[in-house]
């Protein structure tokens, strides 16, 4: 009798799946991706692909999924409501580089001028960007909210706002990490990233204040999101 296949040993193939996958996108771009290659990556055979997914564009789309969650979990995992907003930028930033691929900028270079063409693809990316737009703005909220909890102040954070800090983060990540295709140094585009964030975060601490009528402290302004 053949042994019994767990639901576990399903999700870890799963979860072994995206991550070939991934690799494999970004090395070769969506259209010169081959699954074979994804499958010999799991140690499986193509057809076990098919059993989880359908096609390769649901594999993407699944993939796209995945990502996201990975990235919820990161944003959580840091503070941004803290003292020193850039250290916090920095570390987020290191942590979810080291979560990618080889060749991952490329990957998004490719895809990017590739919505260009494909409409389904255009839809599918701008659907992706507009769920990690959701993602940081609720994950700030969540954290705003808790810090003015703590300090028994009513006043919300303003949701229309994050959304828009939430685009141009995502807007400024993207762009920077594309100038690695150029030969730019990761230190240097670290380095952009969390003091672009910084100050980004001095602006928004300037505009709540004014909002709730809040004196700025005696000391130079921290960058933080409170």
């Amino acid at each position: 009798m053949a042994p019994k296949v767990t639901r576990s040993y399903k999700d870890d193939i799963k979860r072994r799946i995206l991550i070939a996958a991934f690799k494999e996108f970004s090395a070769r771009g969506y259209h010169r991706a081959n699954l074979d290659r994804v499958a010999r990556a799991v140690g499986i055979a193509r057809g076990t692909i098919y059993l989880y997914f359908d096609s390769k564009r649901q594999l993407f789309e699944a993939l796209s999924a995945f990502q996201l969650a990975n990235l919820k979990t990161l944003l959580e995992r840091h503070d941004w409501t803290g003292e020193d907003v850039a250290a916090t930028a920095r570390s987020f930033f290191r942590e979810l580089r080291r979560g990618l691929p080889e060749n991952s900028e490329r990957m998004a270079v490719e895809m990017l001028a590739e919505s260009s063409r494909n409409k389904e693809l255009k839809r599918q990316r701008l659907l992706e960007s507009r769920q990690m737009q959701d993602i940081i703005s609720a994950v700030i909220q969540e954290q705003v909210g808790e810090s003015r909890r703590r300090k028994r102040t009513d006043e919300s954070a303003d949701s229309r706002a994050l959304r828009e800090m939430a685009l141009g983060s995502i807007a400024l990540y993207n762009g920077l990490s594309s100038l690695r295709v150029l030969g730019y140094e990761t230190r240097e585009i670290e380095e952009a990233w969390s003091r672009t964030i910084s100050l980004i975060a001095e602006g928004w601490k300037k505009d709540m204040r004014e909002r709730t009528g809040e004196k700025a402290p005696a000391s130079a302004p921290s960058a933080s999101l409170e």
